[in-house]
C-alpha cells in the first residue's frame, strides 16, 4: 500500500463543496486569525497543527485511527498534485470505473456516460476502454481529513474525501450574522465577534443566570461563554400561539462538554405568574433556519403584552464522562 501526500497549495481550511474544494485557486478567504495550511505535507496531506493542536489531537487519536487498519505502515511515501486526480470536466474526484480514449484522456464514469463516444479533449470520436491500472491507484490512495489539525482522526480513501469532509464533526462553522461569510472553530470565536460583531454579541458565565431583553422580531441573540463556545437563543414565531424560545450550540470538534439550559418568562401584569423550561443544548455545526423541535418555551403573545420580551437564563456546563 501507497500513502501519498497531497500537494494542496490552499492556505485556508477548504470550503464544503467539492467544486471550490478541488479548485484550489478559487475557495473564498477565511478570517484572519486562523492558522494558515502548510505546503509539502508529510503523510496524504497531513498539516501541522496550530500551536497546541497537534498534542490534544494526538491525546485522541490511537495509532490504529491515525492509520487505515495499519495498511499505510512500510508503505511507499510519494507526493502528487492532487489536481490529478480529479476528473477534468466535472472536477470531482475520480472514481472507478474509469474510461480513457485511445489517446489515454480520462474521464469519471458519470461524464463518460454523456460524451457519445467523442473525447472531450480529441474532439473527435474515440474508442473508450477501462483503464484498470488507474483504477487501482485510485482506489490505493488514502487521505488524512483536511481538519486533521483540528483533531479529526480518520484516514479515508481520497475518492471519499470530499463526502467526508463536507459531513466532518470538525470542519468549521459559519458565523450565523447574516451576510458575514466567516468559517470559525470551536474556541476561535472571541476575536471574530470582538473584532466584527462586537455590538451582537452576549459574554457570560456557566452557571451564572443573565437577563435578556430580546424584540419579538429579532430570530435570534448570540452569546459567548467563557471557554468561547457559541450559543445561539432562537426565537421562533408560532402565529397565532406566540414565541418558541430554545437554545443551540454552533460547535465543531470532539463533543467533551455537554450542555444545558434555563429559561424563565415572566408576566408583565402579574408577575406571579411564570414560564420556566429545563432543557439540554442542541448542538449544530451552523444554523440554518431550523428550529428545534423536541424542547422550546412557549411564551404567549399575550404573556408579555410589548414588543420586548425579558427572558431570565441560564446555560450549565457538564464533562463528558
Amino acid at each position: 500500500m501507497a500513502k501519498f501526500s497531497l500537494d494542496d497549495a490552499d492556505d485556508d481550511p477548504p470550503v464544503a463543496t467539492a467544486r471550490d474544494k478541488r479548485k484550489r485557486d478559487d475557495g473564498p478567504a477565511d478570517a484572519e486569525d486562523e492558522p494558515p495550511r502548510a505546503r509539502g505535507s508529510a503523510v496524504a496531506g497531513r498539516e501541522p497543527a496550530a500551536p497546541g493542536a497537534e498534542a490534544e489531537a494526538a491525546g485522541r487519536c490511537g495509532p490504529a485511527e491515525e492509520m487505515a487498519d495499519g495498511e499505510v505502515e512500510g508503505g511507499l511515501s510519494v507526493q502528487i498534485d492532487p489536481d490529478v486526480l480529479d476528473c477534468s470536466i466535472c472536477f470531482e474526484s475520480l472514481r472507478p470505473p474509469l474510461y480513457q480514449c485511445q489517446n489515454g484522456h480520462v474521464a469519471c464514469f458519470s461524464c463518460w456516460s454523456k460524451l457519445s463516444n467523442k473525447c472531450h479533449i480529441c474532439s473527435r470520436d474515440a474508442k473508450f476502454a477501462r483503464n484498470i491500472a488507474l483504477e487501482k491507484i485510485v482506489e490505493s490512495i488514502k487521505s488524512s481529513c483536511s481538519y486533521a489539525k483540528w483533531g479529526c482522526c480518520k484516514f479515508i480513501n481520497y475518492a471519499q474525501r470530499d463526502a467526508h469532509e463536507e459531513a466532518c464533526l470538525f470542519a468549521p462553522s459559519m458565523c450565523p450574522i447574516s451576510n458575514c461569510g466567516y468559517r470559525g472553530f470551536t474556541g476561535r470565536w472571541s476575536g471574530h465577534f470582538l473584532t466584527s460583531h462586537s455590538s451582537d454579541v452576549m459574554r457570560f458565565n456557566y452557571s451564572q443566570p443573565f437577563e435578556v431583553n430580546i424584540e419579538v422580531s429579532v430570530p435570534f441573540l448570540v452569546f459567548l461563554g467563557e471557554d468561547d463556545h457559541l450559543f445561539l437563543l432562537l426565537n421562533n414565531n408560532l402565529t397565532p400561539f406566540g414565541h418558541a424560545f430554545s437554545v443551540v450550540c454552533l460547535r465543531s470538534g470532539n463533543l467533551n462538554w455537554m450542555f444545558s439550559y434555563q429559561i424563565e418568562a415572566t408576566s408583565r401584569k402579574k408577575p406571579e405568574n411564570r414560564l420556566q423550561l429545563k432543557a439540554s443544548v442542541t448542538n449544530t455545526r451552523q444554523w440554518t433556519g431550523i428550529y428545534p423541535s423536541e424542547a422550546f418555551l412557549l411564551v404567549p403573545f399575550d404573556f408579555c403584552h410589548s414588543s420586548n420580551i425579558v427572558l431570565n437564563i441560564s446555560i450549565e456546563r457538564h464533562a463528558v464522562v
